[in-house]
């Protein structure tokens, strides 16, 4: 996998990687805690235009499932991960978020890699958490990223990035790798038009 992908590639893989709705699963909590919206407008379909902006995001250490193939098989899996997380006592914070590693328009779909994930609280340092398998624990690294926030169904969220990549590509930056996806509002009950997703893109000069 190259570290930068070609902003060309990426607004074909625009239109090809469109996870499933994720399930939030009969009992599993969507979310630990308070969840914060990011500090842009909501951009709404058909996100012609979409409220862009940059930030350098912390690190965070979070707990993941690997999860290999079609994109559109990996938001069901996020009722796997938080099932999973529950059962061994998981120390979990904020919501959950799909990490994608490789360009859809290239890659063969069953060399395609993502991970399912959730942050972890301060307790994974002070405690010491080990996971064991299927989950994995790793640090997401502070670095720079363009976000947005974005409106309506989980399925859609693909379809704004290439709003998001006229942004960098206008300041002169390349998108690397992976795109993370934050899903804010749990699916379960909740109205399409009320669901809200934080795309970031992590980018270079």
């Amino acid at each position: 996998m190259k570290a930068t992908l070609p902003i060309v590639s990426l607004l074909l893989a625009a239109c090809a990687s469109t996870p499933a709705e994720p399930d939030p699963g009969p009992s599993a909590a969507w979310a630990t805690g308070p969840v914060a919206m990011p500090d842009v407008p909501v951009s709404q379909p058909p996100y012609d235009v979409v409220h862009a902006n940059w930030k350098q995001r912390l690190g965070e250490a979070y707990l993941y499932l690997l999860h290999d193939g079609d994109y559109r098989d990996a938001g069901p899996r996020i009722a796997d991960l938080l099932q999973e997380a529950a059962a061994q006592g998981a120390p979990l914070r904020g919501a959950p978020f799909i990490l994608f590693y490789d360009d859809p328009a290239t890659t063969p779909v069953s060399q395609l890699r993502a991970r399912i994930a959730i942050g972890l609280s301060d307790a994974v340092t002070d405690e010491g958490f080990n996971p064991l398998p299927p989950l994995f624990l790793d640090q997401l690294p502070a670095r720079p990223v363009v976000y947005a926030a974005i409106g309506g169904a989980y399925s859609d969220v693909p379809r704004s990035y290439p709003a998001l990549f006229r942004y960098m590509a206008g300041r002169g930056w390349s998108a690397t790798t992976p795109i993370r996806e934050t899903y804010l509002v749990s699916p379960a009950g909740a109205a399409v038009e009320n669901l809200v997703t934080e795309v970031q893109i992590p980018w270079g000069s």
